[in-house]
């Protein structure tokens, strides 16, 4: 995996490589193959390129030699689908485009269910959280997640009220990752609404137990989320399938 230094320490699996990513030189198609995260890749070699979102960085870069592209995209501005006067997306450098959530762009020529980290096979048993936490059964636990921005947490808390509350910020050097796998135990969970934090509880079946607090983003619309999503019932994983079409070919 490759993509810009992340402020998450416990969410750096062994294999993510961070590369530094300069705007001005990754819009200029004389520079961009020079910029670190297309050297990265060159060097890496690699079959298949997965991107989440983030075409514009190797606009002026694809296609990689003997690579395949594959682009992944969620709620976003229309705009984004077009780009910058001198970085315009280009559709053709990609083999498929897949919505992996219910949006609807001209872009978008697949679509698959939602990319969740994990399964409910997969999760922690109820216990698990209170035994960490060393919280007793019959006490009421509230969980309040956070993965944004520095400082969003304490919107959260107020929130949740005034309830005693375990707190899971993603800044903290022994924060839990993936906390999805740990929330079955939590009688209630307090959160914003991300594509990761909203679409783990509907898989993972604890969402009528949240209380999604939508967040302002630049290029993800929480509340649009909220408001559009709530119904929509996943068939599977689409990590899933994702992995199988990777490995059927």
């Amino acid at each position: 995996m490759f993509g810009p230094p992340l402020p998450f320490p416990a969410a750096l699996p062994a294999n993510y490589q961070p590369v530094a990513i300069v705007e001005n030189q990754v819009r200029d198609p004389r520079r961009a193959r020079d910029d670190e995260a297309a050297r990265a890749l060159e060097a890496f070699g690699p079959d298949l390129l997965v991107v989440d979102m983030f075409w514009a960085p190797l606009r002026h870069v694809l296609p990689l030699a003997g690579c395949e592209s594959w682009l992944l995209a969620r709620t976003c501005p229309r705009a984004w689908f077009t780009g910058p006067s001198d970085t315009r997306f280009e559709p053709s450098q990609f083999r498929r485009i897949v919505a992996i959530e219910p949006v609807r762009h001209a872009a978008l020529r697949e679509r698959i269910d939602p990319v969740v980290v994990c399964n409910p096979e997969e999760c922690r048993p109820p216990h698990a959280l209170r035994e960490r936490l060393g919280v007793p059964p019959g006490r009421r636990l509230v969980a309040v997640t956070h993965a944004g921005l520095q400082g969003e947490i304490e919107r959260l808390e107020d929130a949740a009220g005034d309830e005693p509350l375990a707190r899971f910020d993603l800044f903290g050097t022994d924060a839990l990752f993936p906390v999805a796998e740990w929330l079955s135990g939590a009688d209630r969970i307090v959160c914003a609404a991300g594509y990761n934090s909203f679409w783990e509880a509907r898989w993972l079946g604890y969402a009528a137990r949240t209380r999604f607090t939508p967040l302002p983003r630049r290029i993800d619309d929480q509340a649009w989320r909220l408001a559009n999503c709530s119904h929509y019932t996943m068939q599977e994983n689409g990590a899933d399938t994702l992995a199988r079409w990777i490995v059927t070919g």
